[in-house]
């Protein structure tokens, strides 16, 4: 069976949650409001459509990126797979939610302009002293202590591990 393939666009209703699962990874979850406009002849006007709201759900890479970058209010693009889930409500109200597995996640930038930053991979991201948030050469030392330190002592220290 073949998976629907859609893009929505539309604006984020809350900053995006994240969920930790049981492997480890990371799920992030943004709802988005969807109002689509058309012309109304009879108006000579455009007229908003039902607003729609569809649940976008992110894994991985994906997931984390979503969670440091958007926000509630701002303009998304989204493009995933479509589907749609069903549950029986506390008043045994059969209730469905309309949702979205995306791919990819984009601010649109007919509303605005955006900065790419990519994130740093483990090997670039430096170590930090965690007392005072300096950031330590490759032998535990601060690059001020480098100088006076001598090497017995120096191999006594301990090293930090990378801050993240």
């Amino acid at each position: 069976m073949r998976d629907i393939q859609t893009t929505i666009m539309g604006n984020a209703t809350a900053d995006p949650t994240a969920h930790p699962q049981e492997d480890g990874s990371v799920t992030a979850k943004v709802r988005v409001a969807v109002t689509g406009r058309y012309y109304s002849s009879s108006a000579q006007d455009f007229t908003d459509r039902k607003t729609e709201f569809v649940t976008v759900f992110a894994r991985r890479q994906l997931a984390r990126n979503l969670l440091g970058s958007v926000h509630k209010g701002q303009p998304l693009i989204v493009t995933g797979r479509l589907n749609t889930s069903e549950w029986t409500g506390e008043d045994n109200v059969a209730r469905y939610s309309l949702n979205l597995q995306a791919e990819a996640v984009g601010h649109d930038l007919t509303y605005g302009t955006s900065t790419f930053t990519r994130p740093m991979r483990a090997s670039e991201v430096p170590n930090i002293d965690p007392d005072t948030g300096e950031v330590l050469t490759s032998s535990g030392n601060t690059d001020a202590d480098a100088d006076d330190t001598s090497a017995d002592e120096t191999a006594s220290e301990e090293s930090y591990a990378p801050a993240f």
